[in-house]
């Protein structure tokens, strides 16, 4: 049962980041403005942020299975639209600016409810074991899905990608609908829907996460990591090789490739190495090697080599990283009142790539390549002057902000302390059980 929904959500997932890729390069060869990419992604991201603050009581109290259900029959609703559209000659960018806010209203409920439903039918003990196989799909997804759409566009055309898109998610809605069963032994199971009551219940799982020192940090932590992100990885990591590289679009490709290679290999790690003692050392450890390694690398790398062991060495930690950390969230927050903790999770993480994508973008083009483009340029000892080294820059102060926060994580004794505590309450409500 677990294979199943595993297996059903990466197929569908392939199929999604294929169209994905197709559609951000015909979008960006009708417009040829990077701006029309940002609005895009921000559609993506804003109802996440904003929703996934209100819709956690509502998801705690539906059934969970029926949320992945409607909202895998509504991105297959709107990937058939997509495909009509094409099909029609009648795709418009706003289209897609629509289709990815609609897709998005979608997966705010569908990615807290795919959680809480993955701690409903996996044991305690398998929690960091279940993570690491949805790295280990996300990571050959990110490798894959480029390679197919741009085989499968050589071929045909976009319309062939959109379709394939369309029939993965009609295989993960069939598999889970005949091949999953997900428990729904809810409290709230039928009651009608109260403003007072949706309120206190937002702010109870609210207290919950901000009571527990634990998941505050832990959470203040992944939502600076996430800013680092967008500062850097989400946003400057392809214009910087671009610019260095003479708009190399291989070598583009090939840094891509490293990093879902990473992605595989780390979620591997985390399935067949045995789980570490400290959970909370384990994060703050891998979280420092992928920036002390990965970003100190794509700053002083000036080959494909070494960019390509860059994005490996970036992405093969994050899925140690995110395993433990969604350990505690699944063991510390009741199942009951998952969604919700879930929900604000997701906004607020969501929420920070974005603001680190427009900061950096707007010190990318106005502060560090203007800076290191002119003379005299002080860095020039350390970094050459030229096109892309402004954000190289970027990189290397984001190394270095990253590896000193995750080095004052790791040797926090009030977070082992907090840990021993989670370990033991949640045990001892499992004897209790």
């Amino acid at each position: 049962m677990r294979t199943s929904i595993w297996l059903g959500q990466s197929v569908s997932s392939l199929g999604s980041s294929m169209t994905s890729f197709a559609i951000t390069i015909w979008a960006f060869e009708r417009t040829g403005s990077a701006l029309t990419l940002f609005i895009s992604g921000m559609l993506i991201m804003a109802p996440k942020m904003f929703l996934g603050v209100f819709l956690g009581p509502l998801i705690d109290r539906m059934n969970k299975k029926a949320i992945i259900l409607i909202s895998d029959i509504g991105a297959g609703v709107c990937t058939l639209t997509l495909f009509l559209l094409l099909r029609a000659d009648s795709l418009e960018i706003w289209h897609i600016y629509s289709l990815n806010f609609l897709s998005s209203i979608l997966s705010s409920f569908q990615y807290p409810a795919s959680d809480v439903a993955v701690s409903l039918i996996v044991p305690k003990k398998y929690y960091v074991k279940a993570s690491g196989m949805q790295s280990f799909s996300n990571g050959k997804i990110q490798m894959l899905a480029p390679i197919f759409a741009a085989f499968f566009l050589a071929l045909t055309d976009m319309s062939v990608v959109i379709f394939i898109d369309f029939v993965t998610l009609a295989f993960s809605t069939l598999t889970l609908a005949f091949m999953v069963k997900i428990p729904f032994d809810s409290k709230e199971k039928g009651q009608k829907f109260c403003l007072m009551h949706h309120l206190q219940e937002l702010r109870k799982g609210f207290s919950i996460i901000w009571d527990s020192i634990l998941l505050k940090k832990l959470l203040l932590f992944m939502a600076f990591i996430n800013f680092l992100a967008g500062l850097t990885y989400f946003n400057i990591l392809s214009p910087m090789i671009l610019a260095r590289t003479g708009h190399n679009v291989k070598i583009l490709g090939f840094v891509n490739g490293a990093i879902g290679l990473g992605g595989i290999i780390g979620g591997l790690i985390v399935v067949i190495m045995p789980t570490m003692k400290s959970k909370v050392r384990t994060m703050f450890l891998y979280a420092g090697l992928s920036f002390f390694l990965g970003d100190f690398l794509f700053a002083f790398g000036n080959s494909m080599w070494t960019w390509g062991m860059a994005g490996f060495l970036t992405s093969v930690f994050i899925p140690p990283l995110i395993a433990n950390e969604s350990y505690f969230w699944r063991t510390i927050i009741p199942v009951e009142m998952q969604g919700c903790a879930f929900s604000f999770k997701y906004a607020m993480k969501s929420g920070m790539i974005p603001i680190g994508m427009l900061i950096g973008g707007i010190l990318a083009d106005y502060v560090f390549e203007p800076f290191m483009t002119s003379e005299p340029n002080y860095l020039s000892f350390i970094f050459k002057s030229g096109e892309g080294m402004g954000m190289a820059l970027m990189f290397f102060i984001t190394g270095i902000l990253g590896t000193c926060v995750s080095l004052r994580g790791f040797f926090n004794t009030s977070l082992l302390e907090a840990e021993q505590e989670s370990e033991n309450s949640s045990d001892e409500k499992i004897i209790s059980v």
